[in-house]
Formats: C-alpha cells, sequence, structure tokens
C-alpha cells in the first residue's frame, strides 16, 4: 500500500515537474521573440546611444549620457571592490541572479510595506540599461532576468563589470567611471584613492542626494557605509578602512556651465521625465529635436545683459545690483513653439529658472483678463465711461480694501481705453467688484493661465503669481484674435534608429471671437502708442505692437509683456529675495524703465530685416474717436479725444446736452452753464 502510495506521489511529481519545464519552456519561447540578439563582444554593444537635443535651427544644443570607455584594467581596483561591495557582493559567484540577495529584499520590503531594497544584481542593472524601454512591469522584469542569463552564459565577469562600470549614472552629468572621476577629482579612473573610489561608488545609486559638489556630508557618510562594507566582505583591510577614511579626498571644484540655452534644455528635460523617466531620456539615445531659435536665445541673453548692466549704475548703493535678475519668454503666436526661454542672467551662477516659475506677481499685466471679463460680462466696450475716484470696499470680518493708483492722482470719468493705457488700478478694482474674482480666473484660464489664482478682489492688480512662460502664452492669444495654442518646446523625438516617438501638431482652439479680442487688442496697442509702455516707442521700435506694462508694490517685479503678430515675448526684472528695486534716488523701478528695454533689445533683433505686420481688423469692428469724458463721438466741448475700437452695435452717439452737463469736470460744466443763453 505504502509502494503503492510513493510510486503515486513520484508520478505526481514527474507531471508537476514535466508541466513546469514545459511552463518555464513556453514563457521563454514566448518572451525570447522581443530579446535583442547579443553580439560576440561586449565592446560592440552601443553602450546607450548618447541622447542629442537639437534646437529648430538645427544647432546641437546637449548630448546626454556621452561616454568615454576604458578597458578594466584602467580602472582602479579601488573601485572595482567598492562597486562590487555596495551592489553586488556576490558578483563572482551568481550565475546572474542572486538568491539570497532577492530572498533578503524582499523579506525587507514584506516588512517595512514598501520597496527599500532592490536584489538586482551587477548583470541585471547591465541588461535593464542597454535593452529595455524602462516601463515597470513584470514582463520587463522576467526579460531583465532572461537577458541576465544570456549575458552571463556568454560573456566572463570581467567583460560584464567593464561594461557595467562604463555606463552608470554618477550624478553632475557624467556617464561612465573615467568621466565621474576627472569630474569629482581630476583624476584618471586607475589613479582613484580608496576613498575616492568609495565616495564614487556611493553615487550611483543616489546621484543627487550623495552628490558631493551639493551634499559633501551625505556623500561622505554613504562612503564610509561602503568602506565598511568592503571590510565585512573582506575587499579590505580594517587598517586600510582606517588609512582611507584619515586620507584626504581631494574634491575637484564644480563644473561650471553658462551655456545660456540650457535654462530651455532644463526645462526640456523635466518635461520627458515625467513622461518617459530618466533612465530612458538619459539612457535611450534619442534624438530630441526642440522648438529653441538659438539666435534669439542669444538676442534675449545680450539684451538682458546689456540693460541689467546699465541699470547697475543707476540702482542704490546698498543693493547688490549684480544679483538684479531676469527673465524672458518668447512665443511664436501661430504654433505656440517657444522660441526663446531664458530662466536667469547667468546659468553658471544660477539654475534656478525664472521663466517657468510662478512665483513672482505680475501686477498690471493681469488687468487685460479683467477688462475682458468686465467687456464680456458687463456689455462694457473701450469706450464705457467709469469713474476714476477714491473708493473703499468693505470686507466682512476684513479690514476694509482701499486700492491706490500708483501715481496718487485721480482721472475722473474715463473710457476703458484710456484706463488701461493709464494703468489705473481703481478702474481695474472696481471693474474687478461688478464681475466677481470667479469670473476673471475663468478668464484667465481660457487664455491657457494655469497658475494658482486667488479669489480676493486683488486680484485685480496681479497679486497671484504667474510664470513669464503663462503671461507670454496668453498674451499671444490675444494677438491671435483668440485662438489659444497650447505652449510647447519639444517639436518631435527619434530613437536612435530614426524611428519617430512623438511629434507636435498644434491645433489652436478658438476661445473667443476676433471681433470680441480686438478691441482689447486695440486697447493694448494704446499702452505701446500713448500709455506707460510709450518707451517701446520712444527706444525706435517700429512694428505694430500691444502690450502691457507691470509694476508691483514696493517695485519688486517689473514686467513687460507685448506682441507683434508673430511674436509674443514676456519680460521679468527682480531680485530673488524680493528686495525693491530703487535708484539711488530713491525713485523705484518699473515695468517701463527696467523690463521694457530689454523686450525692445530682443524684438528689434528677433524681428530685424522683417516685414511690418499690421493686426488684421475684423469685419465687425469700427474705428472710431471718442471724447476720453464721455465716450462718445466728440463734439465741440471736448478737451481730450481717443481712437477706440468697438463691435458694429456699438452707439457712439453724442450725449444730449443736459446728460453731458452732469458728466463733464466741474470747471468745464460752469464754463458750459455761462454759454447756455447764447446756446439757445
Amino acid at each position: 500500500m505504502i509502494g503503492r502510495l510513493l510510486q503515486f506521489l513520484n508520478w505526481i511529481i514527474i507531471i508537476f515537474g514535466l508541466i513546469s519545464i514545459l511552463t518555464v519552456s513556453g514563457i521563454y519561447i514566448w518572451l525570447s521573440k522581443d530579446l535583442p540578439q547579443l553580439p560576440q563582444s561586449l565592446e560592440h554593444i552601443n553602450l546607450s546611444l548618447p541622447t542629442e537635443i537639437y534646437s529648430a535651427d538645427g544647432e546641437r544644443i546637449k548630448v546626454l549620457g556621452e561616454r568615454y570607455p576604458v578597458n578594466i584594467e584602467d580602472i582602479s581596483p579601488n573601485f572595482l571592490k567598492a562597486i562590487i561591495a555596495v551592489e553586488d557582493a556576490r558578483f563572482y559567484s551568481h550565475n546572474g541572479i542572486d538568491h539570497r540577495a532577492l530572498i533578503r529584499a524582499l523579506i525587507a520590503n514584506f516588512r517595512t510595506k514598501k520597496i527599500v531594497q532592490g536584489g538586482s544584481t551587477i548583470t541585471q542593472q547591465l541588461s535593464k540599461n542597454l535593452f529595455f524601454s524602462f516601463e515597470r512591469n513584470w514582463i520587463r522584469k522576467i526579460k531583465e532576468l532572461l537577458v541576465a542569463f544570456q549575458l552571463e552564459v556568454t560573456f566572463g565577469k570581467e567583460q560584464i563589470l567593464e561594461a557595467y562600470c562604463n555606463q552608470i549614472y554618477f550624478g553632475s552629468g557624467a556617464y561612465g567611471v573615467e568621466e565621474a572621476s576627472q569630474t569629482y577629482f581630476k583624476s584618471r579612473a586607475r589613479d582613484l584613492t580608496l576613498l575616492q573610489a568609495a565616495m564614487l561608488a556611493g553615487l550611483p545609486n543616489s546621484p543627487n542626494n550623495a552628490n558631493p559638489f551639493v551634499h559633501f556630508e551625505k556623500a561622505m557618510k554613504r562612503a564610509k557605509f561602503i568602506l565598511k562594507r568592503m571590510v565585512s566582505e573582506n575587499l579590505i583591510s580594517s587598517s586600510q578602512r582606517e588609512a582611507a577614511l584619515n586620507s584626504r579626498i581631494d574634491l575637484a571644484s564644480p563644473k561650471v556651465e553658462s551655456n545660456p540655452n540650457l535654462y530651455f534644455v532644463d526645462e526640456v528635460l523635466a518635461k520627458l521625465q515625467k513622461i518617459y523617466g530618466k533612465e530612458f531620456v538619459h539612457f535611450g539615445g534619442l534624438k530630441i529635436f526642440t522648438t529653441l531659435d538659438t539666435r534669439y536665445q542669444y538676442f534675449a541673453l545680450k539684451g538682458a545683459r546689456n540693460h541689467l548692466e546699465a541699470l547697475k549704475g543707476k540702482i542704490k548703493k546698498e543693493t547688490n545690483s549684480e544679483k538684479l535678475q531676469v527673465a524672458l519668454v518668447a512665443i511664436e503666436n501661430k504654433s505656440g513653439a517657444v522660441k526663446a526661454l531664458l530662466g536667469g542672467r547667468n546659468y553658471s551662477h544660477s539654475q534656478f529658472n525664472r521663466a517657468v516659475s510662478n512665483n513672482r506677481l505680475p501686477g498690471s499685466s493681469f488687468k487685460p483678463f479683467v477688462y475682458l471679463t468686465a467687456m464680456e460680462s458687463l456689455n462694457f466696450s473701450p469706450a464705457t465711461v467709469v469713474n476714476d475716484e477714491p473708493f473703499k470696499i468693505e470686507i466682512p470680518g476684513s479690514e476694509p480694501w482701499e486700492p491706490q493708483n500708483f501715481d496718487e492722482e485721480y482721472a475722473g470719468n474715463i473710457v476703458l481705453k484710456k484706463a488701461l493705457l493709464k494703468s489705473i488700478n481703481i478702474v481695474s478694482a472696481k471693474l474687478m467688484q461688478q464681475v466677481g474674482p470667479d469670473k476673471v480666473i475663468r478668464t484667465a484660464r481660457k487664455f491657457g493661465i494655469k497658475s494658482p489664482l486667488g479669489r480676493h478682489l486683488s486680484l485685480a492688480l496681479g497679486t497671484s503669481g504667474i510664470s513669464p512662460l503663462e503671461i507670454a502664452s496668453a498674451y499671444s492669444v490675444i494677438a491671435n484674435l483668440g485662438i489659444y495654442n497650447e505652449p510647447y518646446l519639444i517639436q518631435q523625438i527619434e530613437d536612435f534608429q530614426g524611428n519617430r516617438l512623438y511629434e507636435h501638431f498644434y491645433q489652436g482652439v478658438q476661445q473667443y471671437g476676433p471681433d470680441t479680442l480686438y478691441p482689447l487688442l486695440d486697447m493694448m496697442r494704446g499702452v505701446v502708442e500713448r500709455g506707460t509702455g510709450k518707451i517701446v516707442r520712444r527706444m525706435g521700435f517700429q512694428h505694430p505692437a500691444a502690450g502691457k506694462t507691470g509694476t508691483t508694490n514696493g517695485f519688486k517685479d517689473a514686467w513687460f509683456n507685448g506682441f507683434t503678430k508673430d511674436i509674443s515675448t514676456s519680460v521679468w526684472v527682480g531680485f530673488d529675495n524680493n528686495d525693491s528695486m530703487k535708484t539711488r534716488f530713491g525713485k523705484g523701478l518699473t515695468g517701463a524703465s527696467a523690463a521694457a528695454p530689454i523686450w525692445v533689445h530682443f524684438m528689434q533683433k528677433a524681428l530685424e530685416g522683417k516685414t511690418k505686420v499690421k493686426f488684421p481688423v475684423p469685419d465687425n469692428i469700427k474705428i472710431a474717436t471718442v471724447d476720453v469724458k464721455t465716450g462718445k463721438l466728440p463734439d465741440e466741448f471736448s478737451l481730450e479725444k481717443i481712437e477706440i475700437a468697438v463691435k458694429e452695435d456699438v452707439d457712439l452717439s453724442p450725449l444730449p446736452m443736459e446728460d453731458l452737463i452732469p458728466k463733464v469736470d466741474t470747471k468745464l460744466k460752469l464754463e458750459v452753464e455761462k454759454l447756455k443763453p447764447s446756446l439757445n
């Protein structure tokens, strides 16, 4: 009976074994179709072709993952021992998979309920980086294991270790141990000391957090841990460890790059890494074709530096003018292509990208969205009369809000167009009070502004942060007479074989009708012709243009945002620490004095030799001259006139005399009263 039972169990084991073999074989055959064919030598494996980034004008502006491979004989034994100790202590004894490390990692991850250990061997890491896209799923992990087995069967341990050392990323743009040695220690890989080797070996696991240029203490702590591991794995002695800890590290100075294109490149990489992951972007051998025009970028940098240098002699002595910063973004209106993106005055001094940061207040640059909301919601037009006078808004549970005009003067009755070109705060605040913040925010969203916007009345004066990229894009909608194009930096991406992975196709969205936006555009033309931005004309810029200045409280931010038919450009100037920008004589720097000249320098160069293109006037628009005080066709009593653009159905008929008298200034009213007998 027992013999039969044992025989039955043997058959069960044999059958189960056959099923397992067939299952594993089937999975292998299924997955092996997509596995790469290994070359005869690891030297022939393309150690992840460098990713290349190109400008729209064909210049190669950045190379990622460029490597300088060396033979294993030219790598210090100190480093080879260190990297094995920390990454794969059983490298020379396993066949591609370290079962002990894998089980240890599973137990540790189970205990902590999160991934704290990986368990991958050096061979597995090599197979991952060489052959696969970097999506995280179980099929990829199985493929990775199968290729790791192939690598172990086909190549020797020294060949695998050499390839691994030549392809891993060490941070600071260094790929491979030779470049890392040069970057961090100005040394050849073969000459690394034990302490230097331990520090380098600690970087692949955390190239940013353990970067000695940025976090030296963390890097040293990691190096000490690796030296301890080397002792425990019998790769060095305790005395060698002590000698290493007492030796000099001789860290080099960080390599400084001052290329202004890198602000643009950084934003491209940030976008791609969110979609594809850092590994694929850096190790994929991609060709990334961008929208950047390097000539425009040069014009932006030159114009910014020249003007900031000119301001240097004007700013008060106690303020460090060298820290005055700038941002500029230029967008092609018809497509949304970002042609220039300057995030600061010097990339080598600061890599913080002010062009895409939304931590600065736009001030009066935000007013066009308030005015448009009022024209849409209240049926206002550029000829609508508002009263510019001191006023107070009671806010329940809070102090009353009493907005002030920049010059603390008041114009009385005034048409909307004149109010915008003079950038009158009171008028913008009154419009916001009538339409409410929610409607203005909805308007801003239709222009592509995605930054958080505060639901408060002071939003009328631009009190929520917006990036120069957003403002340039939003103003391009006005230039396009209502068509919104999502701003983009990447035109197309190809893999190392030339296959197209991505291509941008732009298709504008008509957010507003042309006859709705042209009146606003014309109002902003007035800013340039005879308003707060008239410095643009005084500096000799002749192309048809429109725009808006912006200056925040305390002169902490200065903006000029403007556009022609083809290009929308936003310029911001200020201090990172929010210091006031004041001259030695106590006068504040405004958008007109600090930012507009940079805009002019850039736009003159960008449009040099190009035809002056006028903004097209929609069919349903009429151009008329009205009285600034009444918004109606002028008569013999009109003291000031202004040309406006309004929809055809807007009534501009002169007011009857009895309606006119209460609306004019007191002085003029008295004069009219005296004339009444002679008018009868």
